[in-house]
């Protein structure tokens, strides 16, 4: 079963990918850890191995939070295909979420109605349908790390997809 985490974020102009790569380097973890980025305008689609590997909500929402503060930011983590969390912050501080799901239990705030219908949803479709009312591709949303590293080496990636790699 598939489980993957994405972040998102919609800079303001004149802020771009290098800014979030900067915001995101002391995430990465240890050496051989990385993070794919791929700028998609208006938003930056982030995927930082180590906060995947670590499967951890608190982490990503710890992120999420810093994240934010380069503008609106969505965070989207699947577990085993069973569990959801969807976050969205702004100005560094947690505005919606949605956890569902037995490893993550069930709690929700700020969700306006579109979100909460497209949440409804099997988490993958969820995720999907929640980027599309954000107006974010739902292939970057439903995407994650390993995703991304499995594509690399198998067929490679479009030049605009930055590789980051920590320490």
């Amino acid at each position: 079963m598939r489980s993957f985490l994405s972040f998102h974020v919609k800079p303001p102009p004149g802020v771009g990918a290098r800014e979030v790569a900067d915001l995101a380097r002391p995430w990465l973890g240890g050496e051989g850890l990385g993070a794919y980025l791929v700028p998609d305008w208006p938003w930056v689609s982030l995927y930082l191995e180590a906060l995947e590997a670590q499967e951890d909500p608190q982490a990503v929402l710890a992120f999420l939070e810093e994240l934010s503060r380069l503008g609106e930011a969505v965070a989207f983590l699947v577990l085993n295909e069973e569990d959801l969390l969807f976050a969205r912050a702004e100005g560094g501080e947690i505005k919606t979420l949605l956890t569902r799901g037995e490893e993550l239990g069930e709690r929700a705030f700020g969700l306006d109605e579109a979100l909460a219908l497209a949440l409804e949803a099997p988490p993958v479709a969820a995720v999907m349908r929640a980027a599309g009312v954000l107006g974010l591709h739902p292939d970057h949303a439903a995407l994650g790390f390993l995703d991304l590293l499995e594509a690399d080496e198998e067929e490679g990636l479009p030049e605009d997809v930055l590789y980051l790699e920590g320490a």
